[in-house]
């Protein structure tokens, strides 16, 4: 099968990308502005069909599209950028992440989010939002980067982008307002690094196809569970970096990129306050993640 070869614009970058089949070609047009990086395109490879052949599922342009999530995600890890599983929200200009295995509910806090406060939450990505990690040294050294791009090139239209598949190795198979909880994050050192983290949307916007606002700073990231009772609070920072890791979009089959994922997660962790938000019941628990973090 001949491969036909694509230019996709994710996280401020324009990445060549190898499809099997034209119909994946699906993408947003690329923007002309973004710098192109110089790597082989971004692909699936035959072990990753092999695989996923074995679960039973076919091979598909649904699927292909769907797949290339990770691999998309393992190539921006070599430029500090990787991709997460979760809702992003726009909100006064910052990003907010919700994020949590399929099915916990982070659509429908979204949609509560938007009901109770009419005008205030916008979406900037449905399910797997890009985050570019621009690095600060604790003692304010800062490496450069290019200014980011427009997030919606001209042309990029609305998409509706092939059905859900889960994507490969994704488990289950800034500055933030005043609140009262405590921010939780691994303990920092000299050594260690902030960053000012930007979250860019992606193509892939789940099921309900939610994008439309522009890329902002993280300022938070709400870890969503069910449970016997509506409660929010911090997390002890061993349980906060296994679970945030959990939701990175990557194929775990290279053990360096493997362990950049991790040293993204850390920086994150360093960078912006972690809440774990259990929803017993809706709207009343969308209502105390709006009391406790977005008053």
């Amino acid at each position: 099968m001949m491969e036909q070869i694509i230019d996709v614009t994710l996280a401020g970058l324009t990445f060549p990308c190898a499809l099997r089949w034209r119909e994946t070609a699906v993408f947003p047009l690329p923007d002309p502005a973004a710098p192109r990086v110089g790597i082989d395109p971004v692909r699936l490879r035959p072990e990753d069909w092999d695989y996923f052949r074995s679960t039973g599922m076919t091979e598909t342009p649904q699927t292909e599209y769907s797949l290339l999530t990770a691999s998309f995600s393992d190539a921006l890890m070599a430029f500090d950028r990787m991709i997460l599983h979760g809702v992003a929200l726009r909100w006064r200009d910052k990003a907010w992440l919700i994020c949590g295995s399929s099915g916990v509910g982070k659509s429908t806090q979204t949609r509560f989010l938007q009901e109770l406060r009419p005008g205030e939450f916008s979406v900037i990505c449905g399910d797997r939002p890009a985050l570019e990690f621009r690095h600060t040294e604790n003692v304010g050294t800062s490496i450069a980067f290019p200014p980011a791009p427009d997030p919606h090139p001209e042309g990029a239209g609305s998409l509706v982008p092939p059905q859900e598949t889960a994507p490969i190795g994704e488990a289950h198979r800034g500055e933030s307002p005043a609140h009262p909880l405590e921010r939780s994050s691994v303990p920092s050192t000299e050594a260690e690094k902030s960053a000012s983290i930007l979250v860019h949307p992606s193509p892939w916007n789940g099921k309900e196809n939610w994008f439309g606002a522009e890329a902002a700073p993280l300022a938070g990231l709400i870890l969503l569970q069910r449970g016997e009772e509506n409660r929010i609070a911090t997390l002890p920072p061993r349980e906060a970096a296994i679970r945030t890791y959990a939701q990175v979009i990557q194929t775990c089959t290279d053990p360096e990129k493997i362990k950049k994922a991790a040293s993204l997660i850390t920086t994150l962790l360093n960078s912006v306050p972690i809440w774990q938000l259990t929803s017993h019941q809706v709207p009343d628990s969308t209502k105390l993640l709006l009391e406790s973090v977005f008053e």
